[in-house]
């Protein structure tokens, strides 16, 4: 390794992996990961793999959302202990959907080190290829449908995670929730089949609809409202009704439109049963 890069001390060094591309590891990462004691990660199944592409032999141990807390103290004597510790996921940066804040904050609050080795990150990844303006974004984690009627007045960019079986109906809800605004589906990030699709919500939902099987790693970045987003019309309100209506039962669309588009229910029920 190159005797520029720093002395890797006692403490948690955050590291960010690849995204999809082995090739986007940086030279410190590879340094801490070889140099720590014990690698922390939420999948030694899915970590192994990279580790040993470059010929990295330190220990694995799993971290994820249901042991972390207990992990804490474990760790913390290990620090204290003179232990370099390195902390990892499955792909990007640790703690950006994935866990790890609870550990930091733990740390910190006992003033011992915790440093970062940044890298790769699907959400600035996108951001930059997205097309759409990035002075002010805000990361808004694996979209649910029934809130995000919340961010329609956000003014700024909007990043979104989502998984490939799910694009279709958040595209649809998105379309009924945030008009008038441009998004990008962005798709297999550094992959060999990197993908951005541009456009209106309503041609991004009809490019992907007409596809027989959607794969890989999806994040939705969407633009700021021009102005304000137009309020919803009965038109609007009517369309996902029918549109739920397809699949669902009378009730369950109700239920499902009223929470996608923060309405009340009643209100839903009424249209409903004129539309029937």
């Amino acid at each position: 390794m190159p005797n520029f890069l720093p002395l890797v001390k006692a403490g948690l060094h955050i590291v960010a992996t690849p995204i999809g591309n082995r090739g986007d590891i940086t030279l410190r990462a590879l340094d801490v990961l070889q140099k720590a004691d014990l690698i922390y990660c939420e999948d030694t199944r899915t970590s192994r793999p990279l580790l040993e592409t470059f010929a990295i032999k330190t220990p694995l141990k799993s971290l994820h959302d249901h042991n972390e807390t207990a992990l804490i103290p474990e760790i913390i004597n290990k620090i204290k202990a003179g232990e370099k510790i390195a902390l990892i996921s499955d792909a990007g940066m640790p703690l950006i959907s994935d866990p790890g804040y609870k550990l930091v904050k733990a740390l910190q609050d006992q003033n011992l080190l915790v440093t970062v080795i940044p890298g790769a990150s699907a959400v600035i990844t996108a951001a930059a290829l997205s097309g759409l303006p990035t002075d002010r974004f805000m990361f808004c984690g694996f979209v649910d449908t029934k809130k995000l009627i919340d961010f329609q007045s956000i003014d700024a960019t909007l990043i979104f995670y989502e998984s490939p079986h799910r694009l279709i109906k958040t595209l649809q809800a998105m379309a009924t929730i945030f008009t008038q605004r441009k998004i990008s589906v962005l798709r297999e990030l550094t992959k060999l089949h990197e993908e951005v699709v541009w456009g209106s919500i309503t041609d991004v939902l009809e490019t992907f609809s007409n596809r027989d099987k959607i794969l890989g790693e999806i994040v939705i970045v969407l633009s700021p409202p021009a102005e304000i987003d137009q309020p919803l019309s009965t038109q609007d309100i009517d369309t996902a009704l029918l549109e739920a209506m397809k699949s669902h039962s009378l009730k369950d669309a109700c239920t499902l439109v009223a929470g996608t588009l923060g309405l009340p229910r009643k209100d839903i029920y009424k249209r409903a049963l004129a539309l029937k």
